[in-house]
């Protein structure tokens, strides 16, 4: 069984609740399945024999993991219009001013909005299995961390 994450990150309920199924899942495969995180800690694809791939859910009614019967939508494939130019090398920019200079300063501003955004919604999804006190802690250590690297 390859677990392609750190397993320490899951409560112990989830951690057990997760290994009961991959235990059921590698039984039932030839090959040695595959589990990579889609939403840490609440899904994960399971790769199975044959490259069949599967994913693994948390139902918080049951407190426990489950195969999901609704499929995972399949990630946009690359456009038309990008095609072109995916091999071709880039300007090499060695800082984040020099990637700004270099494109839209708007449409930088969305992109990191986006990863912000990002970024905010799975480390809220990582502290909601906890208790009030213990989110507080967890949002409290996570500011720090980047008001010490704004003012390196």
């Amino acid at each position: 069984m390859k677990i392609q994450f750190n397993e320490a990150q899951l409560s112990r309920p989830q951690r057990e609740s997760l290994l009961s199924v991959l235990d059921v899942l590698q039984s039932e495969n030839r090959n040695e399945i595959e589990v990579t995180p889609i939403e840490f800690p609440l899904k994960f694809r399971v790769k199975l024999d044959d490259n069949i791939e599967m994913v693994v859910g948390w139902n918080p009614e049951s407190d426990s993991y489950a195969g999901l019967t609704k499929p995972e939508p399949e990630p946009d494939p690359i456009p038309e219009s990008e095609k072109d130019t995916v091999d071709l090398p880039g300007p090499d920019l060695t800082s984040a001013e020099e990637f700004i200079k270099s494109k839209n300063e708007e449409l930088v501003k969305s992109e990191i909005g986006q990863r912000v955004d990002a970024l905010a919604a799975a480390l809220v999804k990582l502290a909601m299995p906890f208790e009030s006190d213990r989110r507080l802690e967890i949002w409290n250590a996570f500011c720090n961390t980047v008001l010490k690297e704004l003012w390196k």
